[in-house]
């Protein structure tokens, strides 16, 4: 019985929920539509949705590889599921295939996650912990401030404007349906996900 109560006692320092990652909910829960024609245009594709997405997604992979360790590190960390956090890294700067020495959006945009230098001062490298440590981190706040604003959402809506508001800030969220429009290429959420959940099967 002692023994036990001690390897208890262990199993709680060590934190057995440890590797939790769904604390706001689930991208795989969510119906999206996936990216709009202007994204997915943008992309050199000829068709949009979620297929727009999944290409797009899968085009990243091998870049996004390369930081899968790190990524479900801070998801594991944070408890948001590391596919969220890779399909916003993918958006933001095509597992940084986009940037120019760790910047984009004409220098405004910091690292993987594209941190805005206007409201945020960068943490850490741009391809580091630190730094998606610092993205998430953001994502969560948004997060937060959604729950606030709409508490009859389900967990997974809030999430969905949560990543909206990351892009556009909680203010411009005003719907479940329209939650998009104003966001970039009026798709921001429905794509990320739409590539979240691409990620989800590949193993993050």
């Amino acid at each position: 019985m002692y023994q036990m109560l001690v390897l208890l006692g262990l199993a709680a320092l060590l934190g057995v929920s440890q590797g939790r990652t769904d604390c706001y909910g689930s991208v795989e829960r969510i119906k999206t539509p996936g990216a709009s024609c202007k994204t997915a245009k943008a992309e050199g594709l000829s068709y949009c949705g979620l297929r727009a997405s999944e290409k797009i997604a899968e085009r990243d992979l091998r870049a996004m590889d390369q930081y899968k360790a790190i990524i479900k590190k801070v998801g594991e960390k944070m408890c948001v599921e590391p596919a969220l956090i890779a399909g916003i890294i993918s958006r933001e700067s095509h597992a940084g295939k986009a940037l120019r020495n760790g910047l984009g959006d004409n220098g405004n945009g910091f690292g993987l996650m594209q941190v805005d230098k206007k409201s945020h001062t960068p943490e850490g490298q741009w391809n580091s912990e630190t730094h998606l440590t610092q993205g998430t981190g953001i994502l969560i706040e948004m997060i937060k401030k959604i729950q606030g604003k709409f508490p009859q959402w389900t967990k997974d809506q809030q999430l969905k404007g949560g990543i909206a508001a990351y892009n556009f800030g909680d203010r411009n969220v005003r719907s479940y349906d329209r939650m998009d429009i104003g966001t970039t290429n009026n798709d921001y959420s429905s794509d990320v996900v739409g590539r979240a959940q691409y990620f989800k099967k590949q193993g993050y």
